[in-house]
């Protein structure tokens, strides 16, 4: 039987390189990994990265994200049948802490958002909680000289922040300090995921 791993956090973590670098290490195990992220590249979840939605509130955009789940849990479901390893950059906890945060005065409950998903979707094995102080992952996202994301900013994503540390208390997602050099979180991650699997 394969496992789900979710890597969350906010902005500028390090959850994309912390996936990339622990799937490396896995299938140098000899183990068969998948990787996947949320919004997914097709269908609902291409239409939302394109940004064609323009601005929608916070709840219509979490129906879109939900609506995008629903499929995407589906593959991730018979990818882990098949015994492989999943790691998900971002799942259902996204937008649980991005649109009940307030953006633009605008947010949904975080219980409505929790309980969306609830019927359908398959809880990780484990989640990985990347952490790191905004100001900070700010920082990392300028250099990447990327188009900045209506995300990005420091009140949205400090509130964002506090709303992944509050799931991580009530649903025991582990926690890794993502302030540090790249190494020691990968370090911390693959600890983490070797005792799971």
């Amino acid at each position: 039987m394969g496992s789900l791993i979710v890597f969350e956090g906010i902005d500028g973590t390090g959850k994309s390189t912390a996936c990339r670098l622990a799937a490396e290490a896995l299938r140098r195990k000899g183990l068969a990994v998948e990787v996947t992220a949320e919004p997914t590249h097709e269908g609902i979840g291409a239409f939302i990265r394109s940004g064609a939605a323009g601005r929608i509130s916070q709840r219509a955009e979490s129906l879109l994200f939900t609506a995008d789940r629903w499929e995407h849990t589906e593959a991730m479901r018979k990818s882990v049948s098949e015994g492989k390893v999943v790691l998900c950059d971002r799942y259902y906890a996204s937008t649980a802490a991005y649109q009940s945060a307030k953006l633009e005065g605008d947010s949904a409950d975080m219980d409505w958002l929790m309980s969306l998903c609830e019927p359908f979707v398959r809880v990780p094995d484990v989640v990985i909680l990347l952490d790191a102080d905004p100001a900070a992952t700010l920082e990392r996202v300028g250099v990447r000289g990327e188009a900045e994301s209506k995300f990005e900013n420091l009140p949205f994503l400090t509130q964002v922040r506090a709303a992944y540390l509050d799931l991580a208390e009530r649903y025991g997602y582990e926690v890794v300090d993502a302030s540090r050099p790249a190494d020691d979180v990968l370090s911390d991650v693959l600890q983490i995921i070797h005792e799971v699997l």
